[in-house]
């Protein structure tokens, strides 16, 4: 049976502008009865300043016995999709109303909007009528189009909802009836897959991201652009900063958290890359703006732990001793991204409200963290951390989605652990790795070329060479306690054993690589849903895509393609 919302009150109560968010946000269909009057005055060729059409709406009550409003919805409704909701707003009469009442082809609530102090009113009425420049003004009593008190009095009693607007403005008002009507998903609904870092960074994330992406109908990305992820896909080899993995190899929806620190030239240049058009992209307006002052503060770290010395500490750091206005720059306030953020509230960036939205369609979301674990800044090894919480709790904080949301939780690891590279300042290090060695020793245990492992092997984002080490499985077993993943991935599998290159199905690969894996599985008591068998970085060569062997017991599907 098909909603219909009946909007009832004085003038200047709110109707209008409930009638018109219902629309904006939730998808209402409006049905506006001074322009129904309107067009009946034009077809009647008859004035149409507000005393005449006042004068033709009690006109055509009297002619259709109240009907005409109902009988006009109905006809209209008959137009429109099967299921769309629709609002009214603006029911007169007690009469009008109980046309609706007495029928069964609409499952009808009535909204009934009032302030108990007429001044109040005749405030508001002012205020609007002062922004009419050059119309003749008139008074609210002239204005008002319901005369008779008898009906607010029967309005009162039969109101399914009933708000004191002098105590709401039109988003509190909004959030009241949407919740009436329903319109609010249950906060049970878990639609949201979480893909992390289990170790020290670089694990191939964003691969695994964007195999993943094609099933999803909203991407969300977190962090900032000290994170490189490289993907090989159908449209060959590209590293995302700032954008979602996998962006622009499909068409969902991409928002970037109010968490992520963002710069702007860098970002404009990769969405521009993407061949991302606004209508897919969202971002916050409370995004952080990294500054060219900040890239100056973090040069120190650059030669004391080879940070990627991207300002996102810098910013983050500026933004929590900036608590004054005007003392920092968000989202917000860039001409250049306003049309991913919207002008003014509510912005169209907002990430919670996207995120309810999507809840609410039922639309499947993927969040891709950065970075790993082991570098978290409050569980890393402090000073060799980034900026950030990069756990599976500090993306959905960053992003604004509660843990209640999460459906899965994918954390990638990689056979031998990585760091960057020390500092080119002697003594200086990028941080510990337990057990050390160089990547020509891993190359040649597995059988691959060391010359061109040691190439591939530098950060997508700084372009040094990184450290490498064999597995450790303490910090894994850590990584497992703080994510609790329901998935593990394994990546660089190749890195076990060159043959796992040719592997297609999971019995194909080496067997020292199954055994790694089911310890993997006892020790994080998780299955290893993924596996990524080679990963090709060279742009000279045909990419492989079947370089993952998925063995999830679980799907995801898009609802909107």
């Amino acid at each position: 049976m098909r909603q219909v919302v009946l909007i009832s009150g004085h003038i200047c109560t709110g109707k209008t502008a409930l009638a018109e968010q219902l629309q904006a946000e939730f998808g209402y269909h409006v049905v506006r009865t001074s322009e129904l009057i309107r067009a009946e005055a034009k077809e009647r060729k008859k004035k149409a300043d507000r005393r005449s059409l006042q004068a033709l709406g009690d006109q055509l009550d009297s002619e259709t016995k109240h009907k005409w409003l109902f009988k006009t919805v109905a006809k209209e409704a008959k137009g429109l999709p099967t299921g769309l909701p629709i609002v009214v707003d603006n029911v007169r009469t007690w009469d009008q109303l109980e046309c609706f009442r007495h029928q069964h082809e609409f499952d009808v609530v009535h909204v009934h909007l009032y302030v108990l102090d007429r001044t109040v009113l005749e405030k508001r009425f002012n205020v609007r009528q002062a922004k009419r420049a050059g119309k003749k003004t008139e008074t609210y009593s002239e204005a008002d189009h319901i005369k008779n008190e008898k009906d607010i009095g029967k309005f009162k009693l039969d109101a399914d909802v009933r708000i004191n607007t002098v105590r709401t403005d039109a988003r509190d008002t909004l959030v009241r009836v949407a919740a009436r009507l329903g319109l609010y998903g249950p906060s049970t609904t878990r639609c949201v897959d979480v893909v992390i870092g289990g170790g020290y960074g670089s694990e191939g994330k964003g691969h695994v991201a964007a195999y993943l992406a094609r099933n999803y109908d909203v991407l969300v990305r977190v962090g900032g652009p000290n994170a490189g992820h490289t993907v090989s896909s159908e449209s060959g080899v590209y590293t995302y900063h700032q954008l979602p993995s996998g962006a622009r190899d499909t068409n969902a929806k991409l928002l970037l958290g109010p968490g992520m620190t963002i710069k702007v030239d860098d970002l404009l240049k990769e969405i521009k890359e993407c061949k991302v058009t606004p209508d897919r992209l969202y971002i916050d307006p409370q995004a952080m703006i990294i500054e060219d002052e900040d890239l100056d503060t973090e040069k120190i770290l650059k030669d004391k732990i080879a940070s990627t010395g991207r300002g996102s500490g810098a910013a983050a750091a500026r933004r929590i001793n900036g608590r004054k206005p005007g003392a920092i720059r968000l989202a917000k306030d860039i001409k250049e991204l306003t049309r991913y953020v919207g002008e003014q509230e509510p912005y169209r960036g907002s990430i919670v409200a996207n995120l309810e939205k999507a809840y609410r369609d039922g639309s499947s979301i993927l969040l891709e963290g950065t970075q790993g674990s082991g570098l978290s800044l409050y569980h890393g090894p402090h000073p060799y951390v980034t900026s950030r919480d990069t756990n599976v709790a500090g993306c959905l904080a960053e992003a604004g989605i509660s843990p209640a949301r999460v459906r899965r939780i994918l954390m990638v690891v990689r056979p031998t652990p990585i760091r960057v590279g020390n500092p080119d300042k002697k003594g200086e290090t990028s941080g510990p790795l337990k057990h050390e060695v160089t990547f020509a020793d891993v190359a040649n245990e597995a059988g691959l070329d060391p010359v061109e492992v040691t190439k591939q092997e530098i950060t997508s984002t700084t372009k040094r060479p990184r450290r490498v080490g064999w597995f450790e499985w303490d910090q894994y077993r850590k990584a497992c306690v703080l994510n609790a993943p329901t998935d593990i991935v394994l990546t660089f599998a190749d890195y076990i054993d060159a043959k796992n290159q040719d592997a297609r199905r999971f019995e194909q690969l080496s067997q020292n690589t199954i055994k790694f894996i089911e310890e993997l599985e006892r020790v994080s008591q998780a299955p290893v849903s993924l596996i990524n068998t080679r990963f090709t970085r060279d742009e000279e060569r045909t990419v492989d895509l079947r370089s993952i062997i998925d063995r999830r017991n679980w799907a995801t599907q898009r609802k909107h393609s």
